[in-house]
């Protein structure tokens, strides 16, 4: 009798276990990101053919609650590669003569400005490793691992932002080799987290998923996956891809 009653705290805790792993991120928040042949231009200028084709996710939750207002939501995409994830972000804002941009040595403060920034957790199981990047409206950057200090992880990031009259944009490249991985993770799904913080005449942190009072909370990222479907660029939309690369010279 003994022993059938350790048999069933054994299921029991291994059947807690696997619901635990099943929900280990953020339900409702589930983005699935297009392969595709032709990369973007890094340079603030979204009229490139792949931000044109990928869907984009729109958000604006506040970690401790509620939304901001329409004026100051935030639109992005994310698209891959054999060996790159690129990200953009659009973020609306009424008063981009005021952005905060205090901060312009890389690995400074630079969260504590105007400011978008990525959560990445590749193995998708809710908790370390994960990575943090953050970029501020100067294009200064900031880059950590597992929410540490020391800095050690330094990815080889190209980056750009640009700022328009209502908004600011900013969009960023980084290497499947700089996350760990040496093969493009075709078909996997990965904890990620869109976030940005506006200082602009407020101070507030937003996300796409919801994490609470922190963004380092991992087990409450969304899921990214990578789709089986690589998203081929016809030669029009390449002639769309270099015109907005000329035209951004300008």
């Amino acid at each position: 009798m003994i022993r059938n009653n350790v048999s069933i705290v054994v299921i029991l805790i291994l059947a807690n276990g696997i619901m635990s792993f099943a929900s280990a991120h953020e339900p409702g928040y589930e983005i699935t990101i297009p392969q595709i042949n032709v990369p973007p231009r890094i340079d603030g200028v979204l009229d490139d053919a792949v931000w044109k084709t990928a869907k984009p996710v729109e958000w604006g939750n506040i970690n401790t609650g509620g939304e901001v207002k329409k004026d100051q939501f935030t639109r992005s995409w994310a698209v891959y590669d054999n060996e790159y994830i690129y990200t953009a972000f659009e973020n609306m804002e009424p008063n981009t003569g005021k952005l905060v941009m205090a901060f312009l040595g890389h690995d400074t403060d630079v969260w504590r400005d105007d400011a978008g920034e990525l959560f990445i957790e590749p193995r998708h199981v809710g908790r370390e490793p994960y990575f943090q990047i953050v970029i501020n409206a100067a294009n200064v950057t900031y880059d950590n691992e597992n929410g540490g200090t020391k800095h050690l992880w330094e990815p080889r990031l190209e980056s750009a932002t640009r700022i328009y009259k209502d908004r600011w944009v900013l969009e960023v490249s980084i290497q499947f080799k700089d996350l760990g991985f040496s093969k493009t993770p075709i078909g996997e799904t990965w904890g990620w987290n869109f976030n940005r913080h506006i200082v602009t005449g407020v101070d507030i942190w937003t996300g796409w998923a919801k994490t609470g009072s922190s963004f380092h909370t991992p087990n409450r990222f969304g899921n990214l996956t990578f789709g089986m479907v690589q998203t081929t660029l016809q030669s029009l939309d390449k002639l769309v891809s270099i015109w907005g690369g000329i035209k951004s010279c300008y």
